[in-house]
């Protein structure tokens, strides 16, 4: 009965006072002084090196570059471990224990430095770099500037060419026997000059001037050769027109300009593959761009999450120290630290990978690169919701999408083809027509018996021949203007009876045509399906961002709210882990709702022709550009 006495007394002694609990944190609070609770061990992130043991005399490290810095050095993250332990010694709680309200946060990317040098980049210096140094869009254009030298060439075919000759020749025929001899010997000097063009209707005009002095010995006697020569010279100007012109085939404008048209639907086409490479381009750098916005923003929420379990991982050891909890809970926070830790590395290593794709497509060299890191200075500001007419998007890709255009403009081009084969199947029929005035002066020699003086050729008699010629012998029709000409014509014609060829290469065209009509109507199909789902994204994301929104809200309240509790101690460390993880998904997901936003509307640009425009870019040589640079092109210019 004494012994179960003193147990009581001794129980009643042990317990604790009424009104000893403390009101901020539930626990009771000592009356009488406790033993010191054992050593907390010091448990250090694993493979993380700290350097020097706080014992050791070495002096610290600096501090590591700001990650800002282009110029850092590769560091590894410091992790937040917990104060080593000398042993033999009991952990007291102190002011660096004691965890006040007012005290800052740490900065997250101060905790968390990054591995590697990274730079600040906008997204506009992004693209003007990637259209300045981008080697496809600079031979676009210059395969623009070919098409247009083409083009050139093309209507030089209807150019007018100026055409000229001189030519010398020396006959010398002596009478032989009882030859009749008209003349014994004739030399001659002519020159010709003239303009040449090739008509668009099919046909070629030509304008010659011949110019000819000749001087021939003429026997006195045709059947004498002993009674003498004499040397009568002459003077010929001779203008020539012809025209030559087909009257079926090859004839008519449309199939003689058929090489000009072709050149230029050639650079049109140029122009809209140099739309589709730049789309191309902008779209894979754009969306490079956000993939780098979102790796570095879900790098800041994992490290502020890790920075926030860190700082409560502080909080529980000075409890633990105090021994108002239980090495459990620190064991728990630091599981969970470290496995956010984890994650902060893999976020940082996603970093990196988005941003070396991203300096890929703005085609940049690694040889030499010290600063491989993109932190993205780009906010994006439209993510509003806003309503879409789908069918007005469907037309308007129609019209501007530059898959579309580069097959409609493959029809035309075939169009032309099938206008040529049709006008080859037709049989040939060529007309011809010449006229050409002459003015002449010849020498006129002395006839006694009439009293004919003698009297020189000359040049200014040859023109005025032209106009006032006279005949000696009275006998010509025709003795007023342009009474010395020649007029001629003539029809050509030319039938292919089976007609096989032209027949064959006209029915392939003709259904080269169809099937590239049957291509662009699949392509429509395949265009409007894909605006369907650009615009679905862009309203499932819309969405999203008000829901993902309000969840960030909401898990931020129950973190808040959950740490309240804990400090009290109405919560566990589980239950603050777990709003926690709830608010890292949280964030998550909204980070991956802007990101789905912005790439279904980039999507949606591309599809419907808008991306440059929307971005305010604009190509040289590209379609409405304005003015075509015929020289030197560079590509693409940033505006």
């Amino acid at each position: 009965m004494l012994g179960l006495t003193v147990t009581l007394l001794a129980a009643m002694l042990d317990a604790p006072a009424p009104g000893t609990l403390d009101p901020t944190t539930g626990m009771p609070t000592d009356v009488q002084n406790r033993a010191n609770p054992p050593p907390v061990e010091s448990r250090p992130a694993p493979g993380v090196n700290f350097g020097q043991s706080p014992t050791s005399v070495t002096p610290p490290a600096t501090r590591p570059p700001s990650p800002a810095d282009p110029s850092a050095p590769r560091t590894p993250l410091m992790r937040p471990r917990p104060d080593a332990v000398p042993s033999g010694t009991t952990p007291q709680p102190g002011p660096s224990d004691q965890v006040t309200p007012s005290a800052p946060a740490p900065d997250p990317a101060t905790l968390y430095p990054l591995s590697f040098a990274a730079e600040e980049l906008s997204l506009s210096e992004v693209l003007k770099s990637a259209l300045d140094g981008n080697i496809d869009l600079r031979n676009s254009a210059i395969d623009i500037a070919i098409t247009e030298k083409q083009i050139t060439a093309a209507l030089g075919a209807y150019d007018v060419f100026f055409l000229a000759g001189v030519t010398a020749s020396k006959n010398v025929a002596p009478q032989r026997g009882s030859q009749i001899a008209i003349n014994v010997g004739q030399q001659s000097l002519s020159g010709n000059f003239g303009f040449e063009r090739k008509l668009e209707s099919g046909g070629t005009i030509n304008f010659t001037v011949t110019t000819t002095r000749a001087s021939t010995l003429q026997p006195l006697n045709i059947q004498n050769a002993s009674a003498g020569v004499r040397s009568l010279n002459s003077y010929l100007i001779s203008p020539s027109l012809t025209l030559t012109h087909p009257l079926l085939r090859n004839a008519g404008v449309r199939v003689n300009r058929a090489d000009i048209d072709r050149a230029r639907i050639a650079r049109t086409q140029m122009e809209a593959n140099q739309l589709q490479m730049a789309q191309t381009a902008i779209h894979d750098i754009i969306l490079a761009y956000w993939d780098v916005l979102f790796a570095s923003r879900d790098l800041e929420n994992k490290r502020r999450s890790a920075a926030t379990t860190s700082e409560q991982h502080r909080r529980v050891k000075a409890e633990v120290a105090a021994g108002r909890k239980s090495q459990l809970d620190l064991d728990t926070i630091y599981q969970s630290l470290v496995a956010r830790e984890n994650e902060v590395v893999l976020a940082e290593n996603t970093l990196l990978d988005r941003s070396l794709t991203l300096r890929q497509f703005m085609g940049q060299e690694f040889s030499k690169r010290k600063v491989l890191g993109v932190l993205p200075q780009t906010d994006p500001q439209a993510l509003a919701p806003r309503e879409i007419d789908l069918e007005a998007e469907i037309k308007k890709a129609f019209q501007a999408n530059p898959q579309l255009r580069s097959l409609e403009i493959g029809i035309a081009s075939r169009r032309i083809d099938e206008l040529v084969a049709a006008n080859a199947r037709l049989p040939i029929l060529d007309f011809r027509f010449q006229f050409t005035p002459q003015g002449r002066s010849v020498d006129q020699n002395a006839v006694p018996d009439t009293g004919i003086p003698a009297q020189r050729a000359s040049w200014p008699q040859a023109f005025s021949n032209f106009f006032t010629a006279t005949d000696q012998a009275k006998v010509n029709f025709n003795t007023g203007p342009f009474a010395d000409f020649n007029i001629s014509g003539s029809l050509n014609f030319n039938f292919d009876i089976q007609g096989r060829t032209p027949k064959a290469n006209h029915e392939r065209v003709v259904l080269e045509i169809r099937k590239a009509e049957y291509n662009l109507q699949k392509s429509q199909q395949q265009i409007s399906i894909a605006v369907i789902r650009s615009v679905n994204a862009m309203r499932t994301a819309s969405a999203r961002l008000t829901i993902t929104s309000e969840a960030v809200r909401l898990a931020e309240s129950n973190l808040r709210a959950e740490e309240a509790r804990f400090r009290v101690g109405r919560s566990t460390s589980y239950d603050v882990l777990f709003r926690q993880d709830e608010l890292a998904l949280a964030q998550f997901n909204a980070l991956s709702a802007q990101i789905d936003f912005l790439r279904a509307t980039v999507e949606l640009q591309t599809l419907t022709g808008q991306l440059l425009p929307s971005y305010g870019l604009e190509l040289t040589g590209a379609a409405g550009a304005g003015a075509r640079p015929t020289s030197s092109p560079t590509g693409g210019s940033y505006r």
